[in-house]
C-alpha cells in the first residue's frame, strides 16, 4: 500500500477512535467535529484534551522516505502499422460562376447619345426577349425623318449627274477626234501650201504678168501694123478710124490690165502668199495647242464628271446606309434579354462582378451609357461551376479529373459533389492561376447562384495500400524524421503526405510494426503536422504564407 493510501486510512481510524472515546466518557463534553479533522502533527494534543491514553502513530514509526509519493510512469500508447487506403484532401477558395453568361452592351452603329429612361433592377429574373433597358429615342427619330426627306433630292442629283456623265462619255471621244483631225488638217494645209500652193500661185502671178505683157505687146504690134497697112490701103476713112480706134482701145485696156496684173502679182508675191503662209503656220500651232490642251481638258472634264457622279452615288448610298443603320439603332435602343436567366449589373471577370458599382450609377433615369460598355450580363443559374483561384504552390496538387465536394459560404452544412474540369497553368497579373470545378446540383438542393463564395475540397491524393500512422508518432528534428518502435528503438522514416491526423510513411516502416504514439510524442508529432496546418492556412486565405 502506498504512503498516500496509508495516510488516508490513518485519518479514518483516528476519527473512529475519537467518536468511540466520547461515547465511553459519558458526561464529558463532546468533542467538536472541527477538533477531529486536524493535521498529523497535532494528533497527540487532541488525544490529551480527550484524556485518552496516547496511541502510538503508525505513520511516525515509518521511515521518512516511505512518505514520499511514488513516481507514476507516463502512459504510452502503441499503434500497429497497417497498410490500407489513404487520401489527402485540400481546400481551395473559389467563386460560383455561370457557364452560360451573355453580356449586354450598347453596340450601336451610328447613334451615340444613349440616355437611360428605365432599366430592370439587378438580380431580376427575365425571359428571353424581355426589355432590360429603355433609352430616350426622341432625337434619333427626328434624325431619321430628316434623312428620309433628304433622300429624294440626293436621288435626283445622282440621276442628273449620271445623265451628264453619259453625254460626256459619248461627246468627249468625238471632240477629241475632231481636235485631232483639225490638227492634222492644219498640218496638211501648211504642207500643201509650202509644197504646192505657194509655188504654183507664185508662178501663176508671174505668168499672169507675163501674159499681160505679151498681150499688150501683141496689141501694140497689131496697132502698129494696122496703121502701116491703112496708110497703104485705100480704105475709106470711116472704116479705118473704127478699126484703129478699137485697136487703140485694146492696147490701152491691155496696158491697164498689165498695170493691174503687175500690182496684183506683186501683192500676191509680196504680201498675200507670205501672210497665208504665216497664217497656216499659226493655225497649225494653235491647232496643236488646242489639241493638246483640249485632249487633257476634255479627258479631265470627263474624269471629273465620273468622280462627281461616283461621289453623288456614294453620298446616296451612304445616306441609304445611314438611314438603315439609324433605324437599326432605333430598334436596338430597346435592349432585350438575349436569353432567359438572371440580370447581373456589370461584367464578370474570373467569377467576380468588377464593374457592377460603376454601371449601377449609369443605369438610373437620365444616366448616360457608353458605346460597347458591358452594362449587364444575363446568366443562366442552372448551368454553373466554381472558378478556383490557385496559388503557385497549389498547382502541384490539383489536376483535371480529381473529385471532391463544394461548400457554399452561406450554406456550409451542405456539400455538392464536384469534379475538377480544368487547371490553367498560365498566371494572371496577381500571380494566381485559374481552375474550374463542375458541380452536381441535386434536386431540392440549396440555392446556388453566380457570385457566391464557395470552397472546394478536392481529393488531390489517393493510395489504396499506403502505410499511414498517427501524426503524433513521428518526431522531427531538423531534416530528420523518426518513430519509436515498441521496446524503445528509434528508427528513421521518410514521410509523404498528411491527411487529418494521419501521415503517410514512404520508407522506414512495414506492415506489422508496433510504434509508440504516447502523449510525450504529440509535441514532436505537432512539428510534423505543421506542414498540414500551413496548407490549410493557405486554403483559407488563397495565398502563400
Amino acid at each position: 500500500m502506498s504512503s498516500r493510501i496509508f495516510f488516508k486510512s490513518f485519518i479514518r481510524l483516528s476519527i473512529l477512535l475519537s467518536v468511540t472515546g466520547s461515547v465511553l466518557a459519558g458526561p464529558e463534553k463532546p468533542v467538536e467535529a472541527s477538533s477531529v479533522v486536524v493535521a498529523k502533527s497535532d494528533k497527540a494534543t487532541v488525544r490529551a484534551k480527550r484524556e485518552e491514553p496516547a496511541v502510538p502513530d503508525p505513520v511516525a514509526e515509518k521511515p521518512v522516505e516511505s512518505r514520499k509519493p511514488a513516481v507514476t510512469p507516463k502512459s504510452v500508447s502503441f499503434h500497429e502499422v497497417k497498410s490500407g487506403p489513404f487520401e489527402q484532401k485540400v481546400k481551395f477558395p473559389g467563386t460560383v460562376e455561370s457557364t452560360l453568361e451573355i453580356p449586354v452592351e450598347m453596340d450601336l452603329k451610328r447613334w451615340a447619345d444613349m440616355t437611360v429612361v428605365k432599366a430592370v433592377p439587378h438580380g431580376t429574373r427575365v425571359k428571353k426577349g424581355d426589355v432590360l433597358i429603355e433609352l430616350d429615342t426622341k432625337n434619333l427619330k427626328q434624325k431619321i425623318e430628316e434623312m428620309k426627306v433628304d433622300m429624294p433630292l440626293k436621288e435626283l442629283e445622282l440621276s442628273s449627274a449620271e445623265l451628264e456623265l453619259g453625254n460626256a462619255e459619248k461627246s468627249t471621244p468625238l471632240a477629241l477626234e475632231k481636235a485631232s483631225r483639225e490638227k492634222m488638217q492644219a498640218e496638211e494645209d501648211l504642207a500643201h501650201f509650202e509644197d504646192q500652193s505657194r509655188p504654183m500661185r507664185d508662178r501663176a502671178a508671174k505668168e499672169e504678168v507675163k501674159e499681160a505683157v505679151e498681150s499688150l505687146a501683141y496689141a501694140e504690134e497689131e496697132l502698129k501694123q494696122l496703121k502701116k497697112m491703112y496708110e497703104q490701103d485705100d480704105l475709106t476713112e470711116e472704116t479705118e478710124e473704127i478699126i484703129l480706134r478699137r485697136s487703140e482701145y485694146t492696147v490701152a485696156r491691155l496696158r491697164w490690165m498689165l498695170e493691174q496684173t503687175e500690182a496684183r502679182s506683186a501683192r500676191v508675191l509680196d504680201t498675200l502668199l507670205p501672210r497665208e503662209h504665216e497664217s497656216l503656220k499659226t493655225n497649225l500651232a494653235l491647232q496643236e495647242i488646242s489639241w493638246r490642251a483640249g485632249e487633257k481638258s476634255m479627258r479631265d472634264g470627263l474624269e471629273k464628271k465620273r468622280l462627281e457622279t461616283t461621289a453623288k452615288r456614294r453620298q446616296l448610298e451612304e445616306l441609304r446606309k445611314s438611314l438603315t443603320e439609324h433605324e437599326e439603332d432605333l430598334a436596338a435602343m430597346k435592349v432585350c434579354a438575349p436569353q432567359s436567366g438572371i440580370v447581373y449589373y456589370g461584367m464578370s471577370q474570373r467569377g467576380k462582378w468588377t464593374t457592377a458599382s460603376v454601371v449601377e450609377k449609369k443605369l438610373i433615369p437620365g444616366g448616360k451609357l457608353a458605346m460597347r460598355e458591358i452594362v449587364m450580363t444575363v446568366v443562366d443559374p442552372a448551368k454553373v461551376q466554381v472558378r478556383l483561384q490557385l496559388s503557385e504552390d497549389q498547382l502541384k496538387d490539383i489536376a483535371a479529373g480529381q473529385v471532391g465536394t463544394v461548400q457554399l459560404k452561406w450554406k456550409p452544412d451542405f456539400k455538392f459533389n464536384g469534379k475538377v474540369d480544368s487547371v490553367l497553368h498560365v498566371p494572371y497579373a496577381d500571380k494566381t492561376f485559374d481552375g474550374t470545378v463542375s458541380i452536381e446540383i441535386p434536386e431540392g438542393g440549396p440555392m446556388l447562384l453566380p457570385g457566391m463564395t464557395a470552397t472546394a475540397e478536392v481529393r488531390v491524393y489517393e493510395k489504396k495500400d499506403a502505410i499511414a500512422v498517427p501524426v503524433a508518432a513521428v518526431k522531427k528534428e531538423g531534416d530528420k524524421e523518426t518513430v519509436t518502435l515498441k521496446g524503445g528503438k528509434i528508427t528513421p522514416v521518410k514521410t509523404g503526405r498528411v491527411s487529418g491526423e494521419k501521415i503517410e510513411i514512404i520508407e522506414g516502416l512495414k506492415e506489422g510494426d508496433i510504434i509508440e504514439t504516447g502523449a510525450e510524442k504529440k509535441e514532436a508529432g505537432a512539428a510534423t503536422g505543421e506542414k498540414q496546418k500551413g496548407e490549410e492556412a493557405k486554403v483559407e486565405t488563397g495565398k502563400e504564407e
